[in-house]
């Protein structure tokens, strides 16, 4: 499993990013550096992540499957809990991914460190 370390690039709020704004990532990669889907389904625990805000708040949440790709959902509020979507195709140094959150606000993360563990 790796660990995926990612830092705002772009917000509406913040058009120059944050870099206390993170979020940190556990899932198997691909060689390739996709999500490798038959080790998630293979998997009986969730793949966790965890979004850490400027203020040093930490959000604990676990990355999900959804019909369009990949999402992030909130470990406190179980099955019901909001879906934020993670668009992301490769998991490498320097690639962008996008979280849109339930009222479709994009935030951008570009992923600045990947790592076994």
């Amino acid at each position: 499993m790796a660990k995926v370390t990612m830092l705002l690039a772009y917000a509406p709020d913040r058009p120059e990013g944050d870099l206390a704004d993170r979020i940190e990532l556990r899932a198997c990669l691909t060689p390739q550096g996709q999500i490798d889907v038959q080790a998630y389904l293979a998997d009986p625990l969730p793949w966790p992540a965890l979004r850490v805000l400027p203020d040093g708040t930490e959000r604990a949440t676990e990355l999900v499957q959804v019909e369009s790709g990949w999402a992030l959902r909130s470990t406190r509020g179980g099955d019901d809990a909001p879906l934020w979507t993670l668009d992301g195709r490769v998991f490498r140094p320097g690639e962008l991914v996008t979280l849109r959150g339930p009222d479709a606000a994009g935030l951008v993360f570009r992923i600045v460190n990947v790592e076994a563990g």
